[in-house]
């Protein structure tokens, strides 16, 4: 809307509406809808045994290092927000049933091939085999 570029297919479907079906807002959920019991994607992401954010930069820094021309780093920064949600949704559908284990383990097994067929050495992107494979030892025994 502020760029004038029309979407006329939002209208199908209640875009605005944050309580819908197929709209979760994990943090809302996953807080039991409580502003006093909110974690960061962080703090939930390293509680989860996840990676987390990448040492030395937040939110916080993002307009300075966009001043500065240093978008490469924010890009690399949003990266790993957008891989820490998606392994938390994956974990919150398992647990909610709407994810089979096999389900489950062959999304975190496509999410690993992707990230090392993209040939990232980035530490904050890196899901190690051994770690991936507790993980599915774990979610097996279930």
């Amino acid at each position: 809307m502020i760029n004038s570029v029309p979407a006329p297919g939002l209208s199908l479907r209640p875009y605005f509406n944050r309580y819908t079906e197929d709209a979760v807002d994990l943090c809302d959920v996953l807080s039991s809808f409580s502003a006093q019991s909110k974690v960061t994607l962080d703090e939930l992401s390293r509680i989860m045994g996840l990676p987390g954010k990448p040492d030395g930069l937040s939110g916080a820094d993002v307009e300075r290092y966009f001043r500065e021309g240093r978008t490469q780093e924010i890009a690399n920064y949003c990266e790993t927000d957008v891989v820490n949600t998606y392994r938390i949704w994956l974990r919150y559908e398992l647990f909610r049933g709407r994810l089979s284990d096999a389900e489950f383990e062959a999304s975190e097994r496509d999410l690993t091939e992707f990230i090392n067929t993209r040939g990232t050495s980035k530490q904050s992107l890196a899901i190690e085999t051994k770690f991936a494979m507790i993980i599915l030892c774990a979610v097996m025994a279930l």
